[in-house]
């Protein structure tokens, strides 16, 4: 794409192309779950080959990262500073992630109460009601995980958020360099705080620089920089590759996530974004934008699905004889769990929170002209940046 095309167009393409990376990542991490409990269930029978690891699947999670960098930035162009624009931001963002992960998280905690009721370990009920706030702790283990494990990764996005938010406040530069400077700030104070100040700890991981690394990148793709196509496909491949040496060395033992995923989600990311844009409306890019579309609901529902395939079985013996179609089989009910329930449950129940939002909004308001960003305010998709704020962050 080029600078010069239509706004509307262009952001089609944009916003396709980040969906389909979106799918991809998310699938990364489902086939890395689903692999790992196949050896869990499956012990020394499992093949070599099925239970070769050739990069950390968790990179499905940089990728995730780098991309909430960048959008965040990209669709609030023109927001920073402006009335209602930081408030707005955030309701929408809680709304699009907080429903969705409480109602998976109420399951697992039903199933932990259940399972302490049996003598099993335990439930400490202030780490649940810190996991249904998306905060780290107080209790922790080493990765101070929420009670759907799966959280720890939204506990970093809505703290990304939350800065991001305040730095709407601002004028875009200062609220720019206030972002890098909390995030810059946060990792130093993380690397030397006590080992029991767990919520500092845990904010202060470095992989919190994804994020910054997607801000610096949407900041230059809007400068208008592009690259050859064949120089994108370069850089997906060297992000592979980088991915692939990270891993068979080891040097995520060592290096820090913010390198050994940072880099290699950067690397595709920019490929992508600068070179490789769906252009063409094609079956194939539609397809794979509509999993872009599912790819929460389907990072949250995976584990269930994962879960009741090999519950299944085992139980009724045939583990063995699924053990090669164990990964594929998972997959694909996990994608197609994921695509009713963002048909079913997940779009209609964002749409309504956010028609309730703007209703209440609209009754509140004395102006019926609302300031340029203020809550509330219906304009139609990709008339001004403020329909990017609005309907954007979908993404």
């Amino acid at each position: 794409m080029t600078p010069d095309r239509g706004v509307s167009g262009g952001r089609h393409m944009q916003i396709r192309s980040l969906q389909v990376l979106r799918f991809f990542a998310a699938l990364l991490v489902v086939i890395g779950h689903a692999q790992h409990e196949l050896r869990e269930v499956g012990g020394a029978s499992v093949p070599r080959l099925l239970s070769f690891v050739p990069f950390d699947w968790g990179l499905g999670v940089d990728i995730f990262f780098v991309i909430s960098g960048f959008v965040m930035m990209f669709v609030t162009q023109g927001q920073f500073g402006k009335p209602g624009a930081s408030a707005l931001f955030l309701r929408r963002r809680i709304i699009r992630i907080a429903p969705m992960y409480w109602l998976f998280s109420t399951p697992v905690v039903l199933a932990a109460v259940s399972a302490a009721s049996r003598g099993g370990e335990a439930v400490y009920w202030l780490n649940v009601v810190f996991s249904y706030l998306f905060l780290p702790g107080p209790r922790c283990d080493a990765y101070c995980y929420p009670i759907f494990s799966l959280g720890w990764t939204l506990n970093y996005e809505m703290l990304f958020y939350g800065i991001f938010a305040i730095a709407l406040l601002l004028r875009e530069r200062t609220g720019i360099l206030l972002i890098g400077g909390i995030i810059v700030a946060l990792v130093i104070v993380g690397r030397f705080v006590p080992a029991e100040w767990t919520m500092a700890r845990f904010w202060g991981t470095p992989i919190i620089g994804e994020f910054l690394v997607g801000v610096g990148l949407a900041l230059l793709y809007r400068t208008g920089f592009r690259i050859p196509r064949p120089a994108g496909w370069a850089l997906v491949v060297l992000g592979v590759f980088a991915a692939v040496l990270f891993y068979q060395t080891g040097s995520y033992e060592h290096i820090w996530r913010l390198v050994t995923g940072g880099v290699p989600a950067a690397l595709i990311l920019s490929g992508v974004m600068f070179a490789l844009l769906a252009e063409r409306r094609s079956a194939g890019t539609i397809a794979l934008s509509a999993g872009g579309d599912a790819s929460y609901a389907l990072y949250l529902c995976h584990p269930f699905a994962i879960k009741g395939v090999s519950m299944i079985a085992t139980r009724l013996g045939f583990l063995e004889t699924l053990t090669p179609w164990f990964i594929p089989v998972a997959v694909v009910i996990a994608l197609v769990a994921s695509l009713l329930l963002h048909r079913w449950l997940e779009r209609p129940l964002v749409d309504w929170l956010n028609r309730s939002g703007r209703a209440s909004a609209n009754k509140k308001s004395v102006d019926p002209h609302p300031a340029d960003g203020c809550a509330g305010l219906a304009l139609a998709p990709g008339a001004t940046t403020n329909a990017r704020l609005g309907n954007s962050t979908e993404l």
